[in-house]
């Protein structure tokens, strides 16, 4: 009976500190195999894109194509709709391990309050909901730094819409700081 209640013990607040500090590597390494995966992954669509667009211009150019041209375009087209699909599950991929990445460095943070009996699930959510945000901002972000090269105007879309869950961020630590001022006056 003894050894079923030693089974049983959670770890000390020791033990679970130190292995959340151990696993900052992980999440520095998720974060940047994310990170690395996006640009990656964002640069081969846009130099595929380039090329794309060339080959377009050159046949407009040659409009004597013969019609076993015509049928390889046609096949290629369907090629490049199948990528779409594994592009956007990379995309998505890479969004996910930024978030693993994000979450996994502040893990500390929660074990800190873990012993406070309310404040420890507002930390947790509030981690959170801020790895979400910033991953989310990260990714559109990098995407928007790749796609400025060749198509400003996706790439500054991509960008505000980065900057909009930072921007929310910022206004909620904000107006937090506000009412708790308006409460001690």
């Amino acid at each position: 009976m003894n050894q079923k209640t030693e089974d049983h013990v959670e770890p000390s607040f020791g033990k679970r500190f130190q292995t959340a500090l151990k696993n900052l590597g992980i999440g520095i390494i998720f974060l940047m195999a994310g990170l690395f995966l996006l640009w990656h992954n964002e640069s081969k669509i846009l130099e595929r894109d380039i090329s794309i667009s060339q080959a377009e211009s050159v046949l407009s150019e040659n409009q004597e194509a013969s019609s076993e041209e015509t049928g390889q375009v046609n096949n290629e087209g369907r090629n490049l709709q199948s990528t779409t699909v594994i592009n956007w599950g990379l995309r998505f991929a890479g969004w996910i391990i930024v978030f693993l990445g994000l979450a996994t460095l502040f893990k500390p943070l929660v074990v800190l309050v873990d012993k406070i009996p309310f404040l420890w699930n507002f930390v947790g959510r509030g981690i959170t909901i801020f790895a979400l945000l910033s991953s989310f901002s990260l990714t559109l972000i990098l995407l928007s730094a790749v796609w400025m090269v060749a198509r400003p105007v996706f790439g500054a879309v991509l960008l505000l819409s980065g900057i909009i869950p930072l921007f929310i961020l910022y206004r909620s630590g904000r107006r937090a700081r506000l009412k708790h001022a308006l409460r001690r006056a």
